[in-house]
């Protein structure tokens, strides 16, 4: 397993670690973390939370992605507002591989040059809690259905449990 980010404008490579434009955070009352991304296009893994990964890493050239999202704390959150931060994301595919990330400052998580065969399950753990998916799934664009209001029958955001 391989929890990074890479490419010319979606990511450095950096795994969670401070990078070389801080953590590109600013105090912002509209987001439930305090703090959202003023970063632009900067390279970090803490880079535009709550938008769609894979497409910004697809437009850029970057094909190693092979799942993405962002967790939050409330299911409308705007996106650019930072997440929650320590999440394991537990993903089994259809081989039942376990592949489990963890979420960043910025409640992103990424997996890239690693494969799951889909259809998937997703469960989120978090200080004792969890939180499963209900239906097994395909798309691995997290962030493409997780919108701030949701799509594709999605409620909202991916919440930590």
């Amino acid at each position: 397993m391989l929890l990074a980010l890479a490419g010319t404008a979606c990511g450095n490579g950096d795994e969670g670690g401070e990078d070389e434009v801080g953590d590109s955070g600013a105090a912002n009352d509209q987001c439930l973390s305090g703090t959202a991304w003023v970063g632009g296009n900067s390279e970090s893994s803490r880079m535009h939370p709550g938008l769609d990964c894979l497409a910004c890493h697809a437009t850029n050239g970057v094909d190693e992605v092979t799942l993405a999202g962002t967790v939050y704390d409330g299911a409308n959150e705007l996106d650019d507002c930072f997440g929650v931060e320590g999440v394991t994301i537990q993903i089994t595919d259809s081989t039942n591989k376990v592949t489990e990330l963890t979420s960043n400052a910025a409640g992103n998580f990424l997996l890239a040059e690693a494969s799951i065969t889909p259809p998937y399950t997703a469960k989120l753990l978090y200080e004792g809690r969890e939180r499963a998916m209900v239906s097994m799934q395909t798309e691995t664009s997290c962030n493409s259905c997780h919108t701030e209001m949701g799509a594709n029958a999605a409620p909202g955001r991916i919440l930590a449990p």
